[in-house]
């Protein structure tokens, strides 16, 4: 695992962003939090906000939706 702090991540964010897409874990040390460089990001698992509709029918759509999307980045 590669662990910076936040001024050794600005120098090294190539770098890091390299190692990350490899699938090594890379984390950054901001204070007292880590935050973690991950190359997938995991999608929720079908039904994970089911409790949230009042509406069966919009909890099944949303949970065909989560299953049948496929996982993209906004450019």
């Amino acid at each position: 695992m590669m662990a910076l702090t936040l001024d050794e991540a600005q120098r090294n964010l190539p770098d890091a962003v390299k190692k990350a897409l490899k699938g090594e874990e890379v984390a950054i040390k901001v204070g007292g939090e880590t935050v973690r460089l991950v190359h997938d990001v995991p999608l929720r698992p079908p039904g994970y906000f089911a409790e949230c509709y009042c509406d069966g029918e919009d909890a099944a759509f949303e949970e065909r939706v989560c299953r049948d999307s496929k996982p993209m980045l906004e450019e």
